[in-house]
């Protein structure tokens, strides 16, 4: 099924002080991607619009620069700015540092896709002509991130009687709006959520954050009578900071925890940027070209070189030639 998606990019975070999502030899610095980051984005989009259809960046001026910059712009069928409007409302960027996705899906219609830049597809998503809801998978609540809807702190009075929160939280690293009435109803209430609620709390600061997406999405959906539903049965336990259920590597591959790993080992990034590479190499060889074009890439110019000879003489290493 053609689902339009989008990468969304909102700069504001970063301009006002975050770094926890960016790599390290950054932090100090410009505005930019690490190169794990980048390499996920250019998988992403090609994969997308293999399955799917197409991509655009959705971002501000900012993003927009960096995005020209590197040449990573020459992916996406086009470049909206249209997040500069974001920093005129009275949104927190340190506390919803994702918030360009829900203002985002305020700017389209369905059937429309955001898809993270750390999240690309190994198959095309099934299902998707029957409507609803879909994103990457459930994640349990009752915990630290996902307290019961009356602890979570909401000093604007954004009315949440009206929703119906009986699932578990949905991550949405990718998340499908296939009926409109639901991604408009959402975007709305997330807005509606995050705009002026930053006041002090007690509760963990990513707390606002999950429930504006998260939390709202499913619940909205219920209350509308959309089916939500994952695309694959994995279940994050978050009291545990594990797995349940069967795998997802087969359907996409997801960098968010990772990153976690990489901040606290940074020795272990040019072994995963060969697994990255040998992923995208294989399947889109006729990325080599843009790879090494990237300046922000130049560190691993090498690599990208010895990946396509290794894979052009005996195949894959580290992934499985069928991306299970």
């Amino acid at each position: 099924m053609i689902v339009p998606a989008a990468h969304v990019a909102w700069t504001g975070p970063h301009r006002a002080g975050l770094r926890r999502h960016r790599d390290r030899a950054l932090e100090d610095g410009p505005y930019g991607l690490p190169v794990e980051e980048i390499l996920t984005s250019v998988h992403s989009v090609r994969a997308w619009r293999a399955f799917h259809g197409g991509v655009e960046l959705i971002t501000d001026e900012l993003g927009a620069a960096y995005a020209a910059g590197q040449g990573l712009d020459a992916l996406y069928d086009r470049v909206d700015t249209a997040l500069d409007g974001l920093d005129t409302l009275d949104v927190d960027p340190l506390l919803y540092f994702a918030a360009g996705k829900s203002y985002a899906a305020t700017l389209r219609a369905a059937p429309f896709a955001i898809v993270d830049t750390d999240l690309y597809l190994r198959r095309p998503l099934s299902g998707l002509a029957r409507g609803g809801f879909v994103f990457a998978h459930w994640e349990s609540t009752g915990n630290a991130v996902y307290p019961p809807v009356d602890e979570v702190p909401n000093q604007a009075g954004a009315d949440l009687s009206r929703w119906i929160f009986d699932t578990p939280a949905a991550n949405m690293a990718v998340s499908v709006f296939l009926d409109d009435v639901h991604r408009a109803t959402y975007a709305e209430a997330a807005m509606a959520f995050m705009t002026g609620n930053a006041g002090p709390s007690e509760t963990d600061p990513i707390v606002r954050q999950t429930f504006a997406e998260q939390r709202l999405a499913p619940a909205v959906a219920r209350a509308l009578g959309i089916d939500p539903r994952p695309v694959t049965g994995r279940f994050w336990v978050v009291e545990a900071e594990s797995w349940d259920g069967p795998s997802y590597a087969a359907l996409f591959h997801h960098t968010w925890n990772q990153k976690r790993w990489l901040r606290q080992f940074p020795e272990l990034r040019p072994a995963y940027w060969r697994y990255l590479l040998e992923d995208l190499l294989w399947r889109f060889p006729d990325t080599y070209d843009l790879l090494l074009s990237i300046p922000a890439l130049k560190e691993c110019a090498e690599l990208v070189r010895r990946t396509r000879s290794d894979l052009d003489a005996h195949g894959p290493t580290v992934i499985d030639k069928e991306g299970e």
